[in-house]
């Protein structure tokens, strides 16, 4: 069932493209099409797969299933709420992610301009890999509002997750992806329970900070992994069974580009690692790169350039030690025991005869966290993380199989202890109701909505570069969204920046600027006022929010 899921969503988000471009937009029709189409393939998919291979839980496979069903439930369930007259996410780290979602599937779902025009940046194609904000638009046109589609995607996604990591490591896989390994957790005995153990790393904890806030990995990482397993289990296992049908490995691999980038490149290294040390997997693996590569590509490179635009700028680059301050401290603090134990993994499948699965797949995880050490692959050498994540989710079950499961039981327990006892810490404070933080007002969005009910939605409007602005969030583009934002996606905004500032000032010839621009109105309230006071535009001094047509 979780990869007919999977299937049914990748065919519904890759029939929108097409249909969206022909037609002018994702209306009513279109979207019912897609979702059908989608609906279709999830059906045959399901009448066809055949089972996956039987396993019996363990004891601590059914507690860290429970500790990541709670933890998922918490999270998701709570990913925006309504608390009177506030929207409100549970976490800080979702404040920016959550808006930034919010206006891409509202601009997806309106927007009769395909490929889409940037809705946080004038000027520009959409560079952003929007196949879940993208599948989110499809259930908004079909009536499902945002803040529903996002907290039932969320649950959905995070079951089939669950179920992917367990089938890939059971429990070793759940723990590494929820108690990413570090040290930051101990600041609770020094700080006691108000302490921010994320505020103070680099390598944060991976379910709070990439699973919940990265909308792309809901559909990736289960695909991913699932792949994984059946190119696994299909290589190493008995007999060497058909586990998923190559059509179907093939929607899966074709579509992950449109949800993450970094997914997609991580698999092309494991298939080539997989290819170069297991001889029996390479016509497998030929056969499914020839059939998914060329449309892995296609759609990275939509995804990336915006159908034909200049790709991002300052994407690549040198990044020596990653986010390292060039001290042995900053590796202790930020990963504790799980750097050394994969090195002591490495050295010693270098020696062991009779390891050639853990060799295809963790000597291929290594070369890309290697590669992140060297080289950002963003603009903001944190993102990272979206591939070091993968490598150590790979490797994280090779550490039980080979260096842990064979030890005393106080060696093991002791180590389990330290690599995952921080981590836990850290997810049981990001997890914690005190923290939830105002999005926006829900009586300024009902005001907006007013507003905006006759502008058209690909009508570009000047406004403050606010991440949590309610033009933004309602999906109306406008002139440059929040600098966060176009930074880390490797966007040139300041010239239009510096342009949008001398218009909301009303300096001379600001109605020739935004002309230029293609502005058709100007918004003003309280974030506006608070951001230029000393504006010279003649409503600057209106206390209520306002719309302004420029003719």
């Amino acid at each position: 069932m979780p990869v007919a899921i999977l299937s049914g969503v990748a065919s519904a988000v890759i029939a929108a493209l097409p249909l969206a471009w022909l037609f002018g937009g994702l209306y009513g029709p279109v979207a019912w099409s897609a979702l059908l189409m989608g609906c279709l393939v999830m059906v045959i998919v399901f009448r066809s797969v055949p089972p996956s291979p039987s396993r019996t839980p363990t004891f601590w496979d059914w507690v860290m299933i429970a500790v990541f069903a709670a933890a998922s439930a918490r999270a998701f369930f709570w990913l925006i709420y309504a608390d009177g007259d506030s929207w409100k996410v549970l976490s800080p780290n979702n404040l920016g992610d959550l808006s930034l979602h919010l206006t891409f599937i509202h601009h997806l779902a309106t927007t009769t301009h395909w490929w889409p025009q940037s809705p946080i940046l004038v000027g520009d194609p959409l560079r952003y890999p929007l196949g879940a904000d993208l599948f989110d638009a499809l259930l908004l046109q079909a009536g499902v509002s945002p803040e529903t589609g996002l907290l039932w995607c969320g649950i959905l996604g995070a079951s089939i997750a669950g179920y992917s990591l367990w089938r890939w490591g059971g429990a070793m896989g759940l723990a590494a992806l929820i108690f990413n390994g570090g040290c930051a957790g101990y600041l609770f005995l020094k700080l006691g329970w108000g302490a921010q153990p994320d505020a103070s790393t680099e390598w944060k904890n991976l379910f709070l900070t990439l699973f919940v806030t990265q909308r792309g990995f809901l559909f990736a990482l289960p695909s991913g992994l699932l792949l994984l397993a059946a190119w696994r289990e299909e290589t190493f296992g008995k007999g060497g069974k058909v586990i998923l049908p190559l059509p179907v490995q093939a929607v899966l691999l074709g579509a992950i580009p449109l949800f993450s980038i970094h997914a997609a490149l991580f698999l092309g290294v494991a298939m080539t690692g997989l290819a170069f040390f297991a001889p029996a997997s390479r016509q497998r693996m030929a056969r499914l790169a020839l059939l998914t590569w060329p449309v892995m590509a296609f759609f990275g490179w939509l995804v990336t350039s915006g159908a034909g635009g200049p790709s991002a700028v300052h994407s690549l680059g040198w990044a020596i030690g990653w986010m390292g301050d060039g001290t042995v401290g900053f590796w202790l603090w930020n990963f504790g025991m799980s750097l050394p134990l994969c090195l002591l993994l490495t050295l010693v499948l270098v020696k062991r005869e009779g390891d050639e699965e853990a060799r295809a797949f963790v000597w291929s995880a290594t070369f890309v966290f290697l590669l992140c050490m060297f080289i950002r692959f963003a603009p903001w050498p944190w993102d990272n993380m979206k591939l070091m994540l993968w490598s150590w989710i790979v490797v994280a079950p090779y550490l039980w199989s080979v260096l842990l499961r064979s030890r005393p039981l106080w060696i093991t327990l002791s180590v389990l202890v330290l690599l995952f006892g921080s981590g836990a810490a850290t997810l049981l404070a990001g997890l914690d109701g005190r923290h939830g933080c105002e999005l926006i007002k829900r009586s300024v969005m009902d005001q907006a909505t007013w507003l905006l009910r006759d502008v058209s939605p690909d009508a570009v409007i000047a406004v403050a570069p606010e991440f949590n602005h309610p033009v933004l969030m309602l999906g109306h583009p406008v002139v440059c969204g929040y600098e966060g934002h176009l930074w880390s996606h490797g966007l040139d905004y300041k010239g239009r920046l510096a342009a949008l500032n001398s218009i909301m000032m009303g300096e001379a010839g600001w109605r020739e600027k935004a002309r230029n621009l293609g502005v058709s109105y100007l918004y003003w309230s309280d974030l506006e006022a608070k951001r230029w006071p000393d504006s010279k535009l003649p409503w600057a001094g209106e206390a209520t929010p306002s719309l302004h047509r420029l003719e």
